[in-house]
């Protein structure tokens, strides 16, 4: 009984697919039976991963299909044949499985009018073809190839309408876009680290009317369907509290490279033709000193290891200001090893040592400045604590003298002891 309702199920399922007054152009067998594709089988009640394992397949007289193939179901190998008419109007199957407890079954059938993933019929057993009928059917499944995963960020870029100096009381307009190999979600542009606008499109506009004065930083940050974020560049623009210029800033920092154990000198200089009020030096947003005069020196530190933020702003007398831009100083920590490197002045100018210095360089990056010692009393110096490398010295004076070093530059190489009789002649 229960036999019977499943063919008269499956008969009616099959009649449906099969006249549905919305005939359609159908699929090419061999677009439907594909190989590694898999269905879900379910012969005379009992259900398994029919798998399409590759065969051949050639044209028929009437310009028709038809195709042998390899199959695998339950873990036991069989075979599939299916035909196709010159019109591609009829499309029959026959499978030859191998149930679980080893009895063969042949599955008869059609593949459906209306739709390529269903296909079904009767069932025979080979040893009794004539007593024992049954019922098959066929569903396809969805392809199990991996979905590709997208893992590639937007490309995002910004930009200012016009120049990036304004004056309080002007309006900026900043553009965001993106683009990306799928699709952009969304914009989200930046100010001062304030999120002001979102957008959920590839391009994104945001404006304001300018009333706080001195430098600013805005960058946008997209992301795309699969969550990937790419982050633009990062402008800096300029508000001035007047459009009367303010002095002409110059600066630098001495040590060039400092490490984490080198106090720093932050140097400021200003120009204007009506004369130089005022310059101020701030050191990670806090301003630490003021020079009435057109120059300005602050020394500070040791700093710790890492990035340290610093700018200048002057004025005019004709009440011009100017902002200096964020100046991003990278710190070095300054490694510990066990080389040392020593030495002297000797000759006729030994005498004036103490005014000058050593400068030391490294390791291996001779740039990179270390630290920096005067001569002793007995015209000795030495540094301790050096990692293995290349160090290069270089000895000076800030003093107006006749006297100088020979060579000036030395170069040496550190393999974990000590390094004695890096000597200087003074003449």
């Amino acid at each position: 009984m229960k036999k019977i309702c499943l063919i008269i199920l499956l008969s009616i399922s099959l009649l449906f697919f099969a006249f549905s007054s919305q005939v359609q152009a159908r699929a090419e067998i061999y677009n439907i039976l594909t190989k590694g594709s898999k269905w879900v089988l379910n012969v005379d009640g009992e259900v398994g991963i029919l798998e399409l394992l590759g065969g051949r397949g050639s044209r028929t007289r009437d310009w028709g299909w038809k195709m042998n193939m390899e199959i695998r179901w339950q873990n036991n190998p069989g075979t599939l044949k299916a035909w196709a008419d010159g019109r591609n109007i009829e499309q029959r199957v026959i499978l030859n499985v191998q149930r679980k407890n080893g009895i063969k079954v042949t599955c008869e059938g059609y593949i459906a009018q209306e739709t390529d993933k269903f296909m079904a019929g009767i069932t025979k057993h080979p040893a009794r073809p004539r007593d024992i009928k049954g019922a098959w059917y066929a569903i396809k499944k969805k392809s199990l190839t991996p979905r590709v995963v997208d893992t590639e960020s937007p490309k995002t870029s910004i930009e200012v309408e016009g120049i990036l100096v304004f004056t309080r009381g002007d309006k900026i307009k900043i553009r965001a876009s993106a683009e990306d190999n799928v699709k952009v979600a969304k914009i989200n542009i930046y100010v001062d680290g304030k999120l002001v606008k979102t957008c959920k499109a590839w391009e994104c506009w945001y404006s304001e009317k300018l009333t706080q004065v001195g430098p600013h930083k805005c960058w946008a940050v997209a992301e795309d369907t699969s969550g990937n974020k790419g982050r633009s560049k990062t402008l800096e623009f300029m508000v001035h509290p007047t459009a009367k210029p303010g002095p002409a800033l110059t600066t630098k920092i001495q040590p060039y490279h400092p490490n984490s154990q080198d106090k720093i000198k932050f140097i400021a200089k200003a120009s204007h033709p009506s004369g130089v009020k005022s310059i101020t030096i701030f050191i990670n947003n806090r301003p630490v000193k003021t020079c009435n005069q057109n120059h300005c020196e602050y020394q500070g530190g040791p700093y710790p290891a890492g990035k340290l933020v610093w700018r200048v702003s002057a004025k005019s007398r004709d009440g011009g200001v100017t902002y200096g831009y964020d100046n991003t100083l990278e710190i070095k920590p300054l490694e510990i090893g066990k080389c040392s490197i020593s030495g002297k002045v000797y000759g006729a100018g030994a005498d004036a040592a103490r005014v000058f210095f050593v400068i030391l360089y490294g390791p291996n990056d001779l740039n990179l400045h270390r630290e920096t010692k005067h001569f002793d009393a007995n015209g000795r110096y030495r540094f301790t604590g050096l990692p293995n490398g290349r160090y290069l010295l270089v000895v000076d004076t800030r003093a107006d003298i006749a006297i100088g070093p020979y060579p000036s530059r030395r170069v040496v190489e550190c393999h974990g002891g000590a390094i004695k009789d890096i000597n200087f002649e003074l003449k």
